[in-house]
């Protein structure tokens, strides 16, 4: 018997033919808390109508369910992530975290990135697990490699992380969540380039470089980073008035309380 006939047999025995929905009204399901993880399409294309829309708009849940159920049967890694990590988070139907495990691992086993930063998020958080940062961050990696820069900023905060429960205990190491940083930086996730840039900007750990600082801050902020345009705007605010106001004004828009609160102080002074 083939490995895929060996998956398939497997996945057969282990995806019930029905879901048990969580009791919510479909008017609300958007309103809670979407858990951790990332869906296929979200961490994989970003489509607008994605397994979260679909889900979340489902008048028929078991229906979508069948159709997921059938396609993970088919042999779609992307599906076979999504049905773990909605079995991860319990948002859609009732959670099943050993099932989830199993699920994700098939996924992750076939190269699946969003799949092993899943099992990251499982073990970081406990989830049916033992909490262990070092298995964890494994899983980061694994991601990384295939592809998901987004995993380099969860590297880079577990290096920072100062309490953990797991065993063994895990060692801070803010040398390496800075190089963490800069990996995901070098390979465009826009969280990375804010946390490299602030460190260089304020000599976090790294020598202060302000050049390198505002290309990072500059790289960030132009993707919607509101924290990088609210360290540019306090930046240029003493050194170049037509910069200061344009990164402001920018923070302004993407939702920033502090550039608005600069503004209106700018307009108060004589």
């Amino acid at each position: 018997m083939s490995a895929a006939s060996n998956i398939h047999s497997l996945l057969a025995r282990l995806l019930p033919e029905r879901i048990t929905p969580v009791p919510v009204r479909p008017g609300l399901r958007r309103r809670l808390f979407a858990g951790v993880g990332l869906p296929s399409q979200q961490a994989l294309a970003g489509e607008r109508f994605g397994l979260v829309d679909r889900l979340d708009e489902a008048v028929d849940l078991q229906g979508v369910y069948a159709d997921l159920r059938r396609q993970a049967l088919q042999g779609n890694v992307d599906v076979l992530n999504d049905l773990g990590w909605v079995w991860l988070n319990g948002r859609y139907w009732r959670a099943d975290t050993l099932l989830a495990g199993h699920l994700l691992r098939m996924a992750a086993l076939q190269g699946h990135a969003a799949a092993w930063f899943n099992l990251g998020q499982q073990h970081y958080f406990g989830k049916g697990v033992e909490v262990s940062y070092a298995n964890a961050a494994e899983y980061y990696r694994h991601a990384f490699e295939r592809g998901m820069p987004h995993a380099a900023a969860a590297l880079g905060d577990l290096y920072e992380e100062e309490v953990c429960e797991g065993d063994p205990p895990w060692q801070v190491d803010p040398q390496e969540a800075y190089q963490w940083f800069q990996r995901g930086a070098q390979h465009g996730d826009a969280r990375c380039r804010f946390e490299v840039g602030y460190r260089l900007l304020h000599g976090v750990y790294v020598a202060e470089d302000v050049r390198a600082a505002l290309y990072w801050l500059e790289l960030a902020a132009a993707t919607g980073v509101m924290q990088a345009a609210e360290e540019l705007a306090v930046h240029f605010s003493r050194r170049d008035a037509a910069r200061y106001l344009s990164w402001r004004d920018q923070a302004i828009q993407l939702g920033s309380s502090l550039a608005l609160a600069m503004k209106l102080e700018d307009q108060i002074q004589p």
